[in-house]
Parts: C-alpha cells; sequence; structure tokens
C-alpha cells in the first residue's frame, strides 16, 4: 500500500521541536554541573551519554568524509575540525575525499567490498536511493542514533542506519538583472505559461523531476514534467550545475533543478530563488561498514545533527542546508514560499524509487 506523504505543516512542526529540542544542547550540557564531558582541551562539553564515544573518538584522532566535489578544500576541511574542537572538546583530522558523484562512488564502494578491500573512506552523506543501494550490500555500520542525546527521533533512518543531516532541493532560479522580483514566477504553474515559454534551463535527469512528486503526487508531477519538456518551452543543461551558470549570465532568466551555488552567493551574482514552494530531498549520514574511524564518523555525525554549531558548519563549510536551519539559503526559501514539498523516510525509500523510474521512461520518450 502506498503511504502517503507526510503533510508540510506537521513536518515543519516536527523539525520545529527537534531543532528546539536539540538547539542549546551544548549550552544546557555546559551549564550542568553534572554533566560530563569529552576530552576538553580548550572545547566545550556534550552530553554525560556521549563521554566514551567522544573519548574512542579523540584516541582515533581521524576522519575521512566523501564530499563528492573538488570545490572543497583541505582549508575547508580544517575549519571543520576546529569548529568540531571548539564546541565539543574533541580532536579529529578531517580528511575530504571528493571526486565522482554519489551513486559512481557509491558502486565504487561496492566493488571495493566484494574484493574485500577496507572502504576508502569513513563517513558518507548521500541521498535514498543511494543509502537503499548501500544498505542492500551491507555497507553500513550498525549505530544506535536513538540513545544519542540530542537526536530526534523522526531524523533517524532506523532502517538504513542513517541520521538525517542535510537537502537537496530542486528550486526554481531567476535572473535578477532580466526578471524583476515582482514579475518572478510564483507557482510551478506559472512555468507552464506562455510568458516564461523558450525561456527556463533544467536538466534532464529523473532525480530533477522524480522529488516533486512528494508533494504533488506521481500523477500530477508526470503531467507538469511532460508539460514543460513539450515543444520549446524549456532548454536541456548537460548537467544540473550548468543551469546555474545560464541563469547567472543571462543566457536563460528561469532555471528549474538546483539550489544556487556557493560561489554565486559569495560573489552576488545576479540570481534568486523564486517564492515557490519545491521539494527538498533529504540526505542522510551514513557510517560506512568496516571504517577505520568508526567512533569518530559517529560523533561527527552526530555533531552536524544534533547541534546548533554542527547543523550551521555543515552550511557554511560544507554547503549541506536544512531548511529548518536558520541561517540557510533553504530556510530564507521556505519562509518566502510558505514551506517546502517532503515526505517521511518511508517514502523517499519505497514511492520515489517508483516515481523516479517513471520520470525515466518519460525522459526516454
Amino acid at each position: 500500500m502506498t503511504k502517503q506523504p507526510l503533510s508540510l505543516n506537521r513536518r515543519s512542526l516536527l523539525y520545529g521541536m527537534a531543532a528546539v529540542g536539540a538547539g542549546g544542547l551544548l549550552t544546557a550540557c555546559g551549564g550542568d554541573a553534572g554533566s560530563g564531558s569529552g576530552p576538553s582541551a580548550g572545547g566545550g562539553k556534550l552530553p554525560s551519554s556521549l563521554k566514551s564515544l567522544s573519548e574512542k573518538a579523540s584516541k582515533e584522532g581521524k576522519l575521512r568524509l566523501f564530499v563528492s566535489t573538488d570545490s572543497r578544500t583541505p582549508a575547508h576541511a580544517r575549519k571543520l575540525s576546529r569548529a568540531l574542537h571548539a564546541d565539543t572538546g574533541v580532536n579529529i583530522d578531517i580528511t575530504f575525499v571528493s571526486g565522482e558523484p554519489d551513486p559512481s562512488f557509491a558502486n565504487k564502494l561496492v566493488q571495493e567490498s566484494k574484493a574485500q578491500v577496507a572502504p576508502s573512506i569513513d563517513v558518507f552523506a548521500t541521498t535514498p536511493l543511494v543509502v537503499k543501494q548501500l544498505s542492500g550490500a551491507g555497507l553500513i555500520q550498525q549505530v544506535d542514533w536513538g540513545s544519542m542525546e540530542g537526536v530526534d527521533a523522526n531524523d533517524i533512518w532506523t532502517q538504513y542506519q542513517g541520521i538525517y543531516i542535510a537537502e537537496i532541493a530542486r528550486t526554481v532560479l531567476y535572473n535578477t538583472k532580466a526578471v524583476k522580483a515582482a514579475d518572478a514566477p510564483k507557482s510551478l504553474e506559472d512555468l507552464l505559461t506562455d510568458k516564461w515559454r523558450g525561456k527556463i534551463v533544467t536538466a534532464g535527469l529523473p532525480d530533477v523531476f522524480s522529488p516533486l512528486a512528494a508533494g504533488l503526487g506521481v500523477d500530477k508531477m508526470l503531467d507538469f514534467v511532460r508539460r514543460l519538456l513539450e515543444g520549446d518551452r524549456a532548454s536541456m543543461a548537460s548537467v544540473p550545475t550548468a543551469i546555474r551558470t545560464q541563469v547567472s549570465s543571462g543566457e536563460f532568466p528561469i532555471g528549474y533543478g538546483i539550489r544556487i551555488g556557493e560561489s554565486q552567493r559569495a560573489a552576488k551574482a545576479p540570481v534568486d530563488y523564486a517564492p515557490i514552494k519545491v521539494p527538498v530531498v533529504p540526505r542522510a549520514g551514513l557510517v560506512i561498514k568496516g571504517a577505520k574511524n568508526p567512533s569518530a564518523a559517529q560523533l561527527f555525525l552526530y555533531w552536524l545533527n544534533a547541534t546548533d554549531e554542527g547543523r550551521k558548519k555543515a552550511f557554511e563549510v560544507l554547503d549541506w542546508p536544512r531548511y529548518t536551519t536558520p541561517g540557510t539559503d533553504l530556510h530564507a526559501l521556505a519562509q518566502k514560499a510558505g514551506g517546502v514539498m517532503t515526505a517521511d523516510i518511508d517514502w523517499w525509500m519505497n514511492d520515489y524509487e517508483k516515481a523516479n523510474r517513471q520520470v525515466a521512461q518519460l525522459l526516454r520518450k
């Protein structure tokens, strides 16, 4: 039986409660004389229940994190290590492993496992379909996330041993020099009007469109894709990241399918989000089975999920936002658009895969 997506209001409430519950966790623990702490060479404090984990993580002292892009540098890794130490008191030397897109790297991990080669990373943060692939291959270490103080139950992907840490959004962008804010599209239906015919760029990949089913349902999502792609209404970029360039350069006034890039935000490029409610695809953090540094991996993912500073640095350093985290671009978009489209984990792990296959079939026609 197909499960219905979790209502947006309920989802927002749950995440709001999670943010309030986890927010200030370290501050609260720091002010409690009864709280224990991890190694504290100049750092903050952790709940006493995490003392053993923090000591093991400190002894390991290293972490290999897959980031899937070369835009993250060793300087970013050092900044992340310093922030983790300042907030928790635990010294972990973080190294980034980058290169292939998530699905390709997941295939590499599967091949390493079959060849009985130790995994080349400790932590993998990725989307539902890749999580499902790695889980099916037995490559995710079992972790009792629910026992960690401050982790909300709704953030735990229990069956897959993952913990919710970030989101990918399929947003609508517009060039602010070519389109006034008042004239920007206000809904997905606006994109299908003659006003924007031939002025939209997107990418012909299934997962650019299939997340829309979380909010629209499969039938309405497929209808939207058919109408968007018919005739000369939209052009196709070679890859989703090219959408950013083509909109910010003015080649196309409207783009659909990707967030504004970190470099564009820093350069104040002439691009902004249209106030349209769009889908956010959850990303889970995983500890890879056989990881060299499993305790460091668990502590790091706990920090990204359950602490204000960790969520903040996930965005600032890794460009991994959550729409419930103030200060992120997705939070600002959700406020402007009146929410986001999303669903519960069961939907992403089951119905999403079916929706993705249907879009793939549509794109091949």
